[in-house]
């Protein structure tokens, strides 16, 4: 069995140095490090540093307008002369129109006689050619063509990059009076108007060809309507399309019905169309300016529809048609934009039109853009029949959806009978159900003429002739087609296409309930092998496209996908997106798992079979095909089977241990394992792609593992004393089956001869998409306090807990329990905030309530104290506190968690969240007794971390329940599993029966009371509650009249003493402390002790009450159940978990009152919806009483805590994440449309000086001061002069990156630098544990990971750094030391991302030191305030050699002038130095503790 390979980067073994001769006895660098005083170190940003920084800003390039058009005018124009260009034209040394020569060569030399080359742009791009040159010089009315068209470009690419909210940021910040977004969208639309939509395909507009420019301003304009959250872009955008669009309706019966169905847009309508006519008092340029915004629209579509039926559309037609379909489908997905668009199409019929036009291709022959056309135009045709009130934004349900279908119906029929009684007689009479059948609504029209029919047509609001707008004239590029009649010059539909038309638009249309029920969360080989899946996954790739094939066409690839953006029309339409998109997603990981065990597996030919010579640990070859056992009878109304069962029997007799281990351990029920049918390639052919022989792929759900008798089993090892086979009972797809059956019989899965497993880690895809398809065919409601605010409409603000306290009617009590840790903590935390702060009772007492005013900051805050009560004596229930005391921001987030809504909290780095979310719940848990709280995660690691601080604050531990794999990693002695907690209930039932057996004894009652939790419950009542009564009466409350209450009788007649002596192992009342005399204020003290023991007694058999159920149940299931639903107040789960076990949930009535949601940013959208619906669907029974409503829409608050500055969730197909924004999190969803949140600002990791590194991505981030500024903070980094430094690579040995393989980047001189730095480090005395090595790219990692092997492998001395991790992996986590590689030396690459650089820069603690190149980084727009601060000390390593960490802690900083450092050159520098400390140390030990032995062969990276 050959061993599992690993992917290992080249390096040798040695010192650090770049050869291996350089670890030769006597060797020396032969650059040595200059000798110098280090300045004197400084924990925080100095006055200095600013001054370095503003110094270097105030130093541009110059460069003399000769030389700037000396240099334009020349083929060899190069970006980094128009890098200069640009700098002087900031200088002011360029005139306009030396600036607009320079636009124009630009464009011609560059970017159009460069073919488009999307290096070209990117180069531009990331030199700032927008920010730096287009954008100030650019004036509406006076820069050309070029010029805009230029700016188009760049914010395309930007776009493309993901660049385009911070581009929409600075075009703002940098307007003047005339220069704004909104004036560049007037400019585009003139421009579009006047010569883009009037230019044929050989005209030249700004430089470009005619459908290049059209192209460039689809695809901007999709950059537009897809950022309508920035104010100037929506500002500009939406006057495009307003109700005015309906004066280019030709069907006036649309327009009527939808003013008869709302009445105010009739008011609407009137209003908007006389700001279209130049009144008296009107403004003739505004008025101007709305007949132009009326204009564009359909404009856009009359030119786009004139390009339809050309006689051989190009590929640079194909890809303005997809771009323009891109564009409407991503207007019709918001309810704001497609409001009054989508009777403007329905009206133009443009889906209609689409599917008949040459662009779509037929048959076999339709080549790849025209099938990417086709499923655009299927993507608009579901946009525009989507089932929403395009008005109102209000869902329609399947019911009222098929009403409004019969209603057009009906009217169309009682048109026809009134036109045409005689001919459509039989039309008239016919059943709506029947004439929403295509067929049978064309068989009825067919004996109508064309006239007749047109008539008829008009009559019921649909076009009969090709839309035109202000006469434009489209004909000259029309050709012969059946959708025109055929008259020379004529553009009236003909007689076939009218009735298609009548066929399409009223035919009976799929609900999105029977579109859930047909859809599967198991993949076949249709969805794997879909092109758009490896079209997405290699979107990040595909240049731009020279569509011709001779660069005269240009445009971004187009994919038949949905987006997630803010907005969603309905709750349906957000799953439903969700749900495609992860369906790809899921496929794309799947199918490269399949295909790379088929290229393991090796599959051969032999006599007909299929054998396979080779091996794969994640797949195995079936013994023979599955075998179906249990096919069930169908659900009344239903074909497909209620559920199909088979067996799969696998062979791991030639397996090594290791991996049938894996199939034993890792394989689970309702896991999901992938049937193959695979064939050698060149015997492959027809089902599927065939791809690497794979002909057929299911998807199955294992049920349970069966012995060799096919009985059900449940253990590894009676699994392994079966021998060699594995046996499977597994659930199909029924649906599937059923398909599979009706096409080829019994044998459908007789084909199938590999079983595919996948890692546990990724099997938890299925379980999200069949919550989602449940959730679709079940709709779901959303508490009316979210539902809005989720979808992306209405006010931002109106859902959150701040807004609540804000519009309160009086004044709000929040309890806040023990946030507090003094009086002096509340003054500080709510300072300057309100008139007064005032402490009922004149103290601070825990636990607190606090009281906001009715009137805001003027009024006066209150401090109460909630009544507490003895609970038994302080040994035996002493209570846990908190200690933590919480800054002011942590204190604003933990009282808004308090009250009811929507919490936002932003955690920066370091800031304390977890304290934060554990506090919360704390607090929710203690005042609201009868509330549930859902406590969710994205990973085990975090939920772990998070529930041992719950675990360890004043919460009953039969209260805390923990679901899901990773429970067994908690650091607890107690388990909190369902299992656990059943078995915790039922040691503590024991143990109680017997305290109620000891009290018994105590109190001389003889009998076995503690036998049941019945027996102990009648033992309380008929004992317990009757002693204590009379007492009570007697001694603790003193009657009028009487001499007061007696100390001794007390103490003395008290019936459970003994019980406590017993208890304590001491008396209960000490004589000699007994109060003497009449002090009231002892005794009531006596009283609260005795009270608070009776309290005692009684929590125990209340316990035991709660206990009695698992007493009375007697399977474990029942038992964990009951727990779930009734006992456990704090439930948690990671995400994923929250989607296998949803329906279970559901079913078992689960139900909850708050969400808790910590790594809210890491968790994708869908993810996020998931939890938030997990209980039954609110009853809409208006008899039905409030306990009976147990929906989502008992949901009371949502508290989610991340970081939208740091890395989103992860998604692999990198299309996905690009195109679709599947990467996208609820959380920052919700902050990007502009909901209020939290910001923590305080942070207690690094220190100040790396702080600063990345503070300014927050907007008012500090420092813990008593935490960052003392200690092992308050001084410098032994061994260095600084405790943070950019170290400039270059290129080793005259190479930087590499890419052995697709994405796996590499840079050797960066892997030995870093290498060499750990080395130096283990050298100084820093412990290996305290270093973590960091790099952006896997490949990077593994090269690290093997040049460590080779330099630190030969010597035990060096050891491993706490992690070799990327970035991405590594959040999260925390480290003393970080050594970090940025690996690009070509392109800044994915670091460009802040959200990646944020991660990277705020992982160290003590210090960092980040290796790179400074030419490709230091440019960079949006990298220029980190890399400025981190370019402060300069990019050339400084060490000290001569010092020890662990010895002299004391301030680096305060003997700096006596500190020597070195500065080191480069790598091989470095190296040398490490090999002179390595011989230093071996001389000084005699040889000792190294083993520094030659190697004899030649070693090299």
């Amino acid at each position: 069995m050959p061993p599992k390979s690993r992917a290992r980067g080249k390096g040798s073994r040695g010192s650090g140095s770049g050869s291996g001769r350089g670890r030769g006895r006597g060797s020396r660098s032969k650059r040595g490090g200059r000798q110098q005083a280090v300045p004197e170190q400084s924990t925080v940003a100095t006055d200095k540093e600013t001054a370095r920084l503003a110094k270097n800003d105030e130093q541009p390039e110059t460069i003399t307008p000769a030389a700037a058009e000396a240099e334009a005018g020349t083929d060899a124009f190069s970006i980094d002369a128009a890098n200069a260009l640009w700098k002087a034209a900031a200088a002011g040394s360029q005139t306009a129109e030396q600036r607009e020569e320079t636009i124009r060569a630009i464009m011609s030399t560059h970017i159009v006689g460069g073919g488009f080359r999307r290096e070209t742009l990117k180069s531009l791009e990331r030199h700032q050619y927008l920010e730096q040159y287009l954008w100030p010089s650019f004036h509406p009315l006076q820069s050309s063509d070029t010029h805009v068209m230029s700016i188009l470009l760049m914010v395309n690419e930007k776009y493309q990059q993901r660049l385009v909210g911070s581009v929409w940021k600075s075009m703002q910040e940098a307007c003047g009076e005339q220069a704004s977004v909104g004036g560049l969208v007037d400019r585009v639309v003139d421009v579009s108007r006047s010569k883009v939509f009037a230019a044929d395909a050989a005209d030249v507009v700004g430089g470009l060809d005619a459908l290049s420019a059209r192209s460039v301003v689809v695809q901007f304009l999709i950059a537009c309507f897809g950022s309508l959250e920035t104010a100037s872009v929506r500002e500009a955008c939406m006057p495009l399309v307003t109700i005015t669009l309906w004066s280019h309706v030709e069907g006036q019966a649309l327009v009527e019905q939808e003013f008869a169905r709302t009445p105010a847009l009739r008011k609407l309508w009137k209003h908007m169309n006389r700001r279209l006519g130049a009144g008296k008092h009107a403004d003739e340029a505004e008025a101007l300016r709305n007949r132009r915004n009326r204009d564009f629209v359909p404009e856009l579509l009359c030119d786009f529809v004139s390009w339809l039926f050309v006689d051989r559309p190009t590929d640079a037609l194909l890809a303005y048609g997809a771009k323009l379909l891109e564009l409407l489908v991503a207007v019709e997905s918001l309810l704001s934009t497609r409001r009054y668009v989508n009777l403007l199409l329905l009206d133009f019929q443009l889906p209609e039109l689409c599917r008949r036009s040459a662009l779509i291709g037929k048959g076999s022959g339709r080549s790849a853009r025209q099938r990417r056309f086709a499923e655009l135009v299927e993507q608009l045709g579901s946009r525009v029949f989507f089932q929403v009130d395009d008005i109102t934004g209000q869902p329609l349900s399947d019911a009222e959806a098929k009403d409004r279908s019969y209603e057009r119906l009906a009217r169309l029929q009682k048109q026809a009978f009134r036109l045409f009684p005689a001919e459509l007689e039989d039309m008239a009479i016919s059943s709506i159900a029947a004439l929403a059948e295509p067929n049978v609504l064309r068989s009825h029209l067919e004996r109508l003429s064309r006239e007749s029919l047109a008539r008829l047509a008009a009559a019921v609001g649909l076009r009969t002739c090709l839309p035109q707008v202000n006469g434009s004239q489209m004909h000259g590029r029309l050709s012969s087609s059946e959708v025109l009649d055929g008259q020379d010059g004529s553009l009236l539909y003909s007689h076939t296409f009218l009735l298609d038309l009548f066929g399409e638009r009223y035919r009976r249309r799929e609900t999105v309930g029977d579109a859930a029920q047909a859809t599967s969360a198991f993949p076949t080989e249709l969805t794997l092998f879909d092109p758009v899946v490896s079209e997405a996954d290699q979107l990040r790739r595909q240049p731009i496209s020279a569509a011709n094939g001779d660069g005269t066409g240009i445009g971004y690839p187009a994919l038949a996908l949905p987006r997630l953006g803010l907005q969603f029309l309905t709750l349906h339409d957000y799953l439903a997106r969700s749900f495609e998109l992860l369906q790809v997603e899921g496929a794309y990981e799947i199918r490269e798992d399949a295909l790379d065990a088929v290229r393991r597996l090796q599959p051969e030919s032999d006599e007909g079979t299929t054998r396979f010579s080779g091996w794969a640990r994640m797949a195995l070859p079936l013994r023979h095909p599955p075998v179906i056992t249990d096919v069930r009878a169908p659900r009344l109304g239903e074909q497909a089977p209620a559920g199909v069962r088979a067996e799969i029997t696998l062979d791991v007799a030639n397996y090594v241990d290791s991996v049938r281990r894996e199939w034993d351990t890792d394989v689970r029920p309702r896991d999901t394992l992938i049937l193959l049918a695979v064939q050698p390639r060149d015997a492959a052919s027809g089902s599927g792609s065939g791809s690497l022989g794979i002909t057929a792929v299911r998807g199955c759900e294992v049920e349970c593992r069966l012995d060799g008798k096919g009985r059900p089993i449940d253990d590894a090892e009676a699994l392994q004393a079966g021998g060699s086979t594995r046996r499977f009972r597994v659930l199909l797809d029924p649906r599937q089956y059923h398909v599979d059956a009706g096409q080829r019989g019994d044998d459908a899965y007789a084909m199938f001869n590999v079983v595919l497993r996948r890692r546990p880690q990724e099997s938890g895809g299925r379980a999200v998409l069949e919550a989602l398809r449940d959730l679709m065919a079940r709709p779901q409601m959303l508490p009316d306090w979210l539902s809005a605010t989720f979808l992306g409409y209405g006010d931002p603000a109106a859902c959150t807990a701040l807004h609540a306290l804000a519009s309160a009617g009086g004044p709000t009590r929040v309890y806040m329990g023990d946030t507090f840790v003094s009086e002096a903590h509340v003054r500080e935390c709510y300072a300057g905030q309100y008139a007064d702060v005032v402490f009922e009772g004149g103290r601070f007492a825990k636990p607190c309530v606090i009281e906001f005013p009715e009137e805001g900051a003027k009024g006066v805050l209150r401090v109460c104290s909630e009544p507490t009560v003895s609970r038994g004596p302080i040994e035996l229930r002493r209570p846990r506190e908190n200690a933590v005391c919480f800054t002011p921001a942590q204190v604003r987030a933990i009282q808004s968690a308090s009250l009811p809504g929507l919490t936002l909290i932003v955690g920066p780095p370091g800031t304390g969240k977890t304290d934060v979310a554990v506090q919360a719940i704390a607090n929710l848990y203690h005042a609201y007794p009868r509330q549930t709280t859902l406590l969710i995660t994205h990973s085990n690691q975090a939920l772990n971390q998070l529930f041992e601080k719950i675990i360890s604050l004043d919460i009953e531990p039969r209260h805390l329940l923990r679901l899901g794999h990773g429970e067994e990693d908690l650091d607890s002695s107690e388990r909190y599993s369902k299992a656990g907690r059943v078995e915790s209930f039922l040691e503590r039932r024991s143990q109680l029966l017997a305290e109620v057996q000891r009290l018994a004894e105590s109190m001389g009652i003889k009998g076995d009371f503690g036998y049941t939790c019945d027996s102990a419950r009648l033992f309380f009542v008929a004992h317990v509650r009757v002693r204590w009564e009379p007492y009570r009466r007697k001694h603790l409350v003193a009657p009028e009249g009487s001499g007061g209450r007696v100390v001794d009788n007390i103490a003395g007649m008290f019936p459970f003493t003994r019980f406590f002596d017993q208890s304590l192992g001491r008396p209960l009342f000490d004589q000699s402390s007994l109060p003497m005399g009449g002090d009231v204020d002892a005794v009531d003290a006596l009283v609260d002790v005795v009270e608070g023991c009776y309290r005692y007694i009684e929590a125990m058999f209340d316990e035991l009450a709660d206990i009695q159920p698992f007493e009375l149940l007697r399977s474990n299931g029942e038992r964990s159940n009951y727990l779930l639903t009734n006992q456990a107040r704090i439930v948690a789960m990671t995400c994923t978990h929250a989607a296998l076990k949803r329906s279970e949930l559901v079913r078992l009535g689960f139900r909850y009152d708050n969400v808790v949601m910590e790594e809210a940013a890491q968790v994708l959208d869908v993810e996020t919806f998931i939890p938030l619906a997990l209980q039954r669907a609110a009853s809409s029974n208006l008899s039905s009483t409030p306990a009976a409503d147990q929906g989502s829409r008992r949901l009371k608050r949502l508290i989610m805590i991340g970081d939208h500055n740091q890395l989103p969730p992860v998604i692999k197909n990198s299309g996905l994440q690009m195109y679709s924004n599947l990467d996208q999190s609820l959380f920052t969803r919700l902050v990007r449309l502009g909901v209020p949140y939290i910001e923590l600002n305080k942070q207690a990791r690094a220190r100040p000086e790396i702080a600063s590194l990345y503070r300014f991505r927050y907007s008012d981030l500090g420092d813990l001061e008593q935490r960052v500024c003392r200690g092992p903070y308050a001084a410098g980094n032994k061994g260095f002069a600084h405790t943070y430094q950019f170290v400039d690579v270059g290129d080793f040995r005259g190479k930087g990156e590499s890419e052995p393989s697709r994405y796996f980047y590499q840079n050797l001189g960066e892997a030995e630098y870093v290498v060499a730095v750990f080395q130096y480090m283990r050298l100084v005395g820093y412990p290996a544990n305290k270093i973590s090595i960091l790099t952006t790219y896997n490949g990077q990692r593994a090269l690290i990971r093997d040049v460590l092997e080779r330099r630190c492998g030969w010597n035990s001395f060096f050891g491993r750094p706490l992690a070799i991790s990327t970035v991405d992996q590594y959040q999260g986590q925390q480290n003393d030391f970080v050594l970090l590689s940025l690996v690009r030396t070509r392109s800044v690459g994915h670091l460009r991302d802040l959200r990646r650089l944020t991660v990277a820069l705020s992982r160290a603690r003590l210090g960092l030191y980040v290796f790179g190149c400074r030419r490709v980084f230091e440019p960079c727009f949006e990298l220029q305030d980190a890399m400025k601060r981190l370019l402060v000390n300069g990019d050339r390593l400084v060490v000290c050699p001569e010092e020890r960490a662990g010895v002299d802690e004391a301030d680096v900083g305060a003997d700096a002038e006596h500190r020597v450092a070195r500065t080191v050159e480069d790598v091989e520098d470095m190296g040398g130095l490490v090999y002179g400390m390595i011989q230093h140390l071996v001389r000084a030990s005699d040889g000792d503790s190294m083993d520094v032995s030659e190697s004899s062969e030649e070693e090299e990276a």
